[in-house]
């Protein structure tokens, strides 16, 4: 990849992503049939589906829907991709600091969507929703809107409930537009508790997008991929060194506590377990 072509908030995403994490962009990519270039490049026939090839190709791809046509015949690979977030975030009516944290941008659109399907779900899902983020505990009566602050307040004292969040609005996505979940969610208890919320969030989804269609049908690709690059994200940021548990970032190649050789892949297998065992609680 070029240097102009670097991407501090994607980029390094993608670099570590694995081919079952890329799997999910190439199915966002490839639903726009008229408008994606991906299929008619050489490397993507040549090693199509092994997406780790061509793993530079998929982010200018994502970069590319997430312009305008008129800004892009000046732009060699689209706008950044913060500024994609930034748009997928004006587009769900989310305020936020235009100098935050890029992760929490994307906090806050998965908050939004999580609270515009909380409205939709049965009381049953409700309390089911808040027990598996962390905050089953709120109150013996469930509120009528999604307690944000108190979600907020758990995801920061807890990466599980981080994760869950994250896996769960990218996994109902996924769904939605794919036809399937995300195979890495699959894990133990999660695939049973996520497919309850399936629903909810997809019709806030499919929602969106209807009413975004006449003014940009490209939001149909960088929506998704927004939610699910935010969930790549917090998987990156909670790796764990499987010899002795400690996390570690995505740039280390040895672990800073016991010494061992770190995996290239995003590893969650240990944080997914704690997941579980906590929604079966």
């Amino acid at each position: 990849m070029a240097v102009d072509d670097f991407d501090q908030d994607l980029s390094p995403i993608m670099a570590l992503a694995t081919q079952e994490d890329l799997d999910p962009l190439v199915g966002y990519i490839l639903k726009a049939e008229l408008t994606e270039g991906l299929t008619s490049n050489a490397d993507y026939k040549e090693y199509f589906p092994d997406h780790t090839k061509y793993r530079d190709l998929i982010e200018k791809e994502i970069r590319a829907f997430g312009g305008n046509s008129f800004l892009n015949v000046f732009r060699v690979s689209g706008p950044s991709y913060r500024e994609i977030v930034m748009d997928v975030a004006d587009k769900f009516e989310v305020r936020y600091p235009k100098d935050g944290a890029i992760e929490n941008i994307e906090e806050l659109i998965l908050l939004r969507i999580a609270g515009q399907a909380y409205d939709k779900m049965s009381d049953a899902e409700k309390e089911e929703f808040l027990r598996t983020l962390g905050v089953g505990s709120l109150s013996k009566a469930l509120p009528k809107s999604l307690p944000v602050a108190a979600i907020q307040a758990a995801i920061q004292a807890s990466g599980a409930s981080a994760l869950n969040l994250t896996l769960m609005v990218a996994n109902a996505v996924s769904r939605a537009l794919l036809g399937h979940g995300l195979s890495f969610a699959a894990n133990a208890s999660l695939s049973r508790v996520f497919s309850i919320f399936s629903g909810p969030i997809g019709w806030v989804i499919t929602g969106v997008w209807t009413l975004l269609d006449l003014a940009g049908p490209a939001y149909r690709v960088t929506i998704p991929c927004v939610i699910h690059i935010a969930m790549l994200r917090r998987k990156l940021s909670m790796r764990i060194c499987p010899k002795c548990g400690a996390r570690f970032t995505g740039t280390q190649k040895f672990c800073s506590e016991c010494g061992a050789k770190l995996p290239e892949e995003f590893g969650v297998a240990a944080e997914q377990t704690e997941v579980s065992e906590q929604t079966q609680q």
